[in-house]
């Protein structure tokens, strides 16, 4: 999701949803694992939903909200970014 968070450098806190609630940042299992996805709605007729990552190489994924409502975990409320990763104890 870079440029909006670093990988392995920044967090985000996530709470539990169950359905489509507005645009914004997701995690969503598509069979590929639990991932980050920003999610829009296309306001096309089927109310499909549109999944990306940002500066991913891979095309972005459509679902129906259906599909959307069985494959979401949670959604971003916060994100931490780290500022000196000197700090950092891994």
């Amino acid at each position: 999701m870079e440029p909006t968070l670093r990988g392995g450098r920044d967090y985000v806190l996530t709470a539990p949803v169950t359905a489509f609630e507005g645009e914004g940042l997701y995690l969503v299992d598509i069979g590929i694992g639990i991932e980050l996805f920003r999610v829009t709605n296309t306001l096309g007729p089927a109310g499909e939903l549109l999944l990306s990552r940002e500066n991913d190489q891979s095309p972005p994924h459509r679902l129906a909200r259906q599909q959307f409502i069985d494959a979401v975990v949670g959604i971003v409320v916060a994100d931490i970014r780290t500022r000196d990763e000197r700090f950092l104890k891994r």
